[in-house]
């Protein structure tokens, strides 16, 4: 028997067996012919693409990485603790226990069916062994806190805590002290009555010193009294209970905190070079100088804004603001000042300002004073002389003014660790004057508040009370960076949370109204949104459209107003029409409409006198009308709510298209794109392990982590599949374009940044807009990206507001939460974290005061026990929330090294540094060497080096480690990198858009001998198997149990080792990246020139598809509604009652059917999965 190779090419039926006899027969025949054509035509197609692909590679002009590059050395975070403390990194470093890949290399299939096969196949046992590598974590196991033990008998060891020149001070003795530390970790919370069997085991070892639990906790309640804070209890606007820590306490604790104080940045920063920290951009310059902090202290004088000073060359000014000035990487305080000029005439102000460093101030107003011996005489006619002194005096009481950033989050977290919700509103919050780098960790946010009951409005009222106290009464509290009392104000710069979120506290009506934005009034109905104007208006930022509190505080005062009348259909039209609506105004509507309609029921009064009458009503009662948010000083809710890149980006836009991928491909596409991923070379990334099976198989149900690692590599796997088109590839490569340009920590140059920033976001708005028009009208995460701008001017780099680590605070909660004894969960929550938050304040050395007599006291530290455990213990930093920036290794040998002589290393051939012949050096399995940004390179990393053989035009050279040698008997830092340099392509690659690398045809070799100084840093580097069309062909080993098995699973074999790619949309080392690397390489295109044009063209195409969908959803509900007609008609007639009462309920549903029917085109959108999506939920 045989078959036709050409035609099974085509189709597996198209190459059916025949017999000998039947073959000349099948080769004249007109569908051989047909098959032998279309394959022809298929190849010289593939050949075509090859060649265009391949010209880019084989590119006669080759670019130069950037030779004036140089890396800055990895800087840590601020470090914690003074002092040479040395630190053991063992608890906390990830070793590979897993053995390396053994690689077998099968015969490829033969036909599709059996490709097909292979791929399902090999799927499977990727999901096995990600399913095998416990993606979900450990599970709940949780003890009962409610069952009841009868109390201890002995009650006379009780805890004494007031010897303070002990090393345990404030606790008795080491048991104690290790008790409470055991009690209070955030991550691994003890219930009751696994406290008292901890106490029973100690005394069963003969352990002296231990308490009785209920003297244990008369010990914890006695220093929660003397150094810790109490936890508040409110009652809200709507009368739910619930309680607070209020947040003067956790800065008084911040501020008392060595550790912390010095870290506090109280002035804005005005600079040239990179900006990575929000003080360094707009936000803090926008409250006036009086509402920031208004004083500097130079030895024991201070000097105030708007105060006359002398500078030390006897010349005076008036200071109008304090403010840091950098300039070439020095930072100086300085101040905007006016000249002030002694004349014959009196004192006078000059229309010139200089800024003047704060070193140059002598003496201040009281100086000048004292010295004059009477007030200062001004110059007749001078209109603009400030108040002097300076009235914020009075509330600094002699002592220092500051002013404190305090951002507050707000989300919905549930109370269980299990599926089952339980809703609680948390509001937590962070010092917004600490560095960045600091703030992501979990020992730097402060919890405030939580309840099941209370709404986030109702919350915030009280917090903003709290916040408002302060400037008139400010916290008072101990410096423990200056050794002095001080006084603080505290200001609220922005709202961190989800999208959700910010819009309640912004008091808009969500992402599905007619207005969808709570940052601008973009929108409207069908007729504005489908028009070329307003169309094009959801892709911009137009500042006359933007929001604000004052125009909000107006719209809901109008709603109120309105709602005197009793007509609800006109506030409810208020709201449509501006896309503003308040929960707690809307409670005043509601009552206002109950008590209008029942003047207008039972008296005889007019509509003038009803709301007169209302008026009076509404004003004499008690709380806040509308949101309190609004009221806050410096605070716009609307413009302060920046876009959260965690909710907008990843959970948005990626998933967005991750979605519409995956909704397009098949499931043999699927099977092949999880191999494709599994295949990725991670090594530059800085990812979580890949489970490439586990996000195909739960696609739908993705978290944060997955769409991050999804946006860095997926362009590069979304090649050759059917339904995919060039569209979807540019939607890919835009979204993920962005990402990288997004999470960065610093900013080099912020004009070109948000140059840059601009084109990357209409980039991925017009992509969105090619393949569906209406996206941008039902999902409000796409227009947010148009005021990525703004917020970046304003707040800096987004990874500064994102609010992971929020997120990562709520399964502290949880465990608070799952302890408690859930009769008053808000009190039990805020007791626990306030309790935690002594045993941090302690540990670290915070001060705090004790009582020495009847009058005096004494601000003291913990014993020096007690703050070793702190500084010498490494898990008990991350037990709370700290991770210290361990020592940078320079090189190390992991596995087992063997000894080779120098010339049998590769190094001996490629460099001019010939150490004596008979020195010996190590290899290992995994040698591994740092960079000089703190990357661990191993052999096969990519990265950029510096290089001693070549001119300084090539200084940088890019290239694989080929092989690191370090010197057998001397230190680690001392050894040999030989690495593979690879040519650096002219031109970006046609598909990818990234740099291209090319293996030259002749071998070139770069060796170093000074490890720390070789490698710049590591970067991410991947196959073009797109080119070189690699296939699933390489069999890797699976593990289980740590072991390696017999089975096998399939993963990409290249097909050559020459053409790669730079992956720009790395979002690890990306600014040294581009820094690196030439601009024509990576400078973003825009898809459109005239982005304007573009868009009025799909408006036309928009409105004919979105009137027809409102066509076909009229059609479909008529449908219904006769389809329930006449099955209604048909059960009357064999149930007279029953059918009276279903008329009743038709007649009910049409009204809803009717109204929905009229709604907006882009309610009915096909592409709204979350709507539908909840509809499909609500029909099960």
């Amino acid at each position: 028997m045989y078959h036709c190779k050409t035609c099974a090419a085509i189709s597996i039926t198209e190459g059916r067996l025949m017999k000998r006899g039947s073959v000349k027969e099948h080769l004249i025949s007109a569908k051989h012919l047909r098959n032998f054509k279309a394959n022809l035509l298929k190849k010289q197609q593939e050949e075509a693409e090859h060649n265009k692909y391949s010209r880019t590679y084989l590119t006669a002009v080759l670019a130069k990485p950037n030779p004036d590059f140089q890396a800055r050395p990895a800087s840590p975070r601020p470090d914690m603790f003074s002092g040479n403390v040395e630190y053991s990194s063992s608890d906390f470093e990830v070793s590979n226990i897993l053995p390396d890949d053994v690689f077998l290399h099968p015969e490829s299939p033969q036909s599709k069916s059996d490709v097909d096969e292979f791929l399902r196949s090999q799927y499977e046992m990727l999901l096995n062994q990600a399913l095998h590598l416990d993606e979900f974590g450990p599970d709940d196991d949780s003890t009962d806190d409610m069952v009841s033990y009868e109390e201890d008998d002995d009650e006379a060891d009780e805890c004494d805590t007031n010897n303070s020149q002990s090393l345990y001070f404030p606790y008795p003795n080491k048991v104690a002290m290790l008790l409470d530390i055991l009690d209070n970790l955030p991550r691994l919370r003890l219930s009751s009555n696994s406290v008292k069997l901890i106490l029973w085991m100690l005394k069963e070892l003969g352990i002296s010193g231990v308490p009785s639990f209920n003297s244990f906790r008369k010990m914890q309640d006695s220093l929660q009294k003397q150094s810790g804070i109490t936890p508040e209890a409110h009652i809200s606007e709507f009368k739910n209970h619930f309680h607070s820590v209020n947040p003067r306490d956790w800065v008084a604790h911040e501020f008392a905190n060595p550790h912390v104080a010095p870290h506090i940045n109280l002035y804005p920063e005005r600079t040239d070079g990179p900006r990575s920290e929000t003080w360094q951009f707009e936000r803090w310059t926008e409250f006036s100088p009086a509402q920031l902090t208004p004083m500097m202290t130079r030895g024991l004088r201070q000097f105030w804004i708007t105060e006359v000073a002398q500078l030390n060359d006897g010349s005076y000014v008036i200071p109008h603001n304090w403010i840091y000035v950098t300039t070439a990487g020095t930072k100086v305080l300085s101040s905007d000042c006016s000249d002030v000029q002694v004349t014959p005439h009196g004192w006078t102000i000059l229309d010139s300002q200089r800024t003047i460093p704060s070193t140059q101030f002598c003496y201040n107003y009281d100086d000048i004073i004292s010295q004059i011996g009477d007030k200062i005489h001004w110059q007749e006619g001078i209109a603009n002389v400030p108040e002097m002194p300076n009235k914020l005096r009075n509330l600094a009481e002699g002592e220092d003014l500051l002013v404190v950033m305090l951002p507050l989050w707000c989300d919905d977290v549930s109370g269980n660790k299990s599926k089952q919700y339980n809703k609680h509103i948390n509001i937590y919050s962070v010092n917004g004057s600490l560095p960045g780098q600091l703030l992501q960790q979990e020992y730097f946010v402060n919890f405030l508040s939580t309840s099941p009951n209370a709404t986030p409005l109702e919350q915030f009222k009280t917090l903003c009370d709290q916040i408002k106290e302060t400037e008139t009464n400010p916290v008072r509290c101990y410096n423990a960076h200056t050794g002095r009392m001080c006084r603080c104000i505290l200001r609220v710069p922005m709202l961190p949370a989800d999208n959700p979120a910010q819009a309640e506290e912004a008091s808009q009506n969500g992402g599905n109204s007619n207005h969808p934005c709570r940052k601008c009034k973009v929108g409207g109905g069908h007729q504005d949104t489908e028009s070329p104007d307003g169309y094009h208006s959801f892709f911009c930022d137009t500042e006359s459209l933007r929001r604000s509190a004052n125009e909000i505080k107006t719209e809901l005062t109008a709603q109120l107003h309105a709602a005197m009348t009793g007509v609800e259909s006109t506030v409810t039209k208020m709201q449509t029409a501006s896309g503003t609506k308040d929960k707690i105004t809307q409670h005043w509507i509601d009552e206002l409409i109950s008590k209008a309609r029942h003047c207008k029921e039972t008296t005889n009064l007019s509509e003038d006198e009803i709301i007169e009458e209302l008026k009076a009503w509404l004003e004499a009662e008690r709380g806040e009308k509308m949101n309190p948010l609004l009221d806050l000083t410096g605070l716009d809710p609307s413009q302060d709510t920046p876009i959260e890149i965690l909710h907008t980006i990843l959970l948005g836009i990626v998933k967005y298209v991750w979605h519409m991928l995956n909704t397009t491909m098949s499931e043999k596409e699927l099977e092949l794109l999880a191999v494709r991923l599994q295949s990725t070379n991670v090594d530059g990334l800085k990812i979580p392990p890949l489970r490439a099976a586990y996000m195909i198989q739960y696609r739908n149900n993705l978290i944060g982590k997955h769409f991050k690692t999804l946006m860095q590599i997926l362009p590069f796997h979304i090649h050759n599949f059917a339904k995919l088109g060039s569209a979807h590839l540019t939607l890919i490569r835009s979204v993920s374009a962005l990402g990288a340009h997004l999470w960065i920590p610093e900013i080099q140059d912020l004009d070109q940044y948000l140059n840059d920033l601009m084109i990357f976001v209409g980039n991925v708005l017009d992509a969105f807009a090619d393949i569906d028009a209406s996206k941008i009208l039902v999902k409000i995460k796409i227009h947010l990206l148009t005021h990525l701008k703004s917020d970046v001017q304003r707040f800096g780099p987004p990874i500064r507001y994102s609010t992971e680590v929020f997120e990562g605070f709520n399964a502290v909660f949880r465990l608070c939460s799952i302890y408690s004894n859930h009769q008053a969960p808000s009190r039990d929550i805020a007791y626990q974290f306030a309790s935690m938050g002594r045993l941090k304040h302690l540990l670290s050395g915070g001060f705090f005061q004790i009582k020495i007599s009847q009058t005096d006291f004494k601000w003291v530290q913990a014993g020096a026990a007690v703050q070793n455990i702190l500084l010498k213990v490494p898990i008990i930093q991350r037990h709370l929330g700290w991770v210290p920036s361990g020592p940078m290794q320079p090189a190390g040998m992991f596995g087992n090294a063997g000894s080779i002589p120098w010339t049998d290393s590769m190094a001996s051939k490629y460099t001019s540094d010939i150490p004596p012949p008979t020195m010996q050096w190590l290899v290992g399995e995994s040698p591994k060497v740092t960079s000089i940004t703190g990357d661990l390179c191993t052999v096969g990393s990519w990265v950029f080096a510096t290089s001693v053989i070549c001119s300084s035009n090539d200084r940088i050279i890019i290239g694989r480690i080929a092989e690191i040698l370090l010197q057998q008997g001397s230190s680690a830092s001392s050894g040999i990198i030989t690495i593979e340099q690879f040519d650096l392509g002219s031109e970006v690659h046609e598909d990818f858009h990234c740099p291209i690398l090319h293996k030259p045809s002749a071998p070139k070799f770069a060796s170093k001998l000074n490890i720390l100084k070789a490698i710049q840093f590591c970067a991410s580097v991947q196959h073009d198997c797109r080119l070189a069309k690699c296939q699933p062909n390489r069999r890797v080993h699976l593990i289980q149990e740590r072991q390696r098995t017999e089975r096998t699973h399939q993963l990409l074999e290249h097909a050559d080792d020459d053409n790669f790619i730079i992956n720009m949309y790395a979002l690890h080392n990306a600014t040294l990246l581009r820094d690196a690397l030439p601009r024509e390489l990576w400078k973003p295109i825009p898809l459109y020139k005239d982005r304007q044009a573009r868009h009025n063209e799909i408006a036309q195409t928009l409105v004919v598809t979105q009137t027809e969908k409102r066509q076909r959803a009229r059609e479909k509900a008529q449908a219904t509604r006769e389809r329930r007609k006449a099955a209604a008609a048909t059960q009357s007639a064999v149930n007279p009652q029953a059918g009276k009462e279903g008329r009743q309920r038709r007649q009910d549903n049409s009204s809803c059917n009717e109204d929905n029917a009229v709604e907006d085109g882009h309610n009915y959108n096909e592409g709204e999965e979350q709507r539908n999506g909840s509809n499909k939920r609500r029909r099960r």
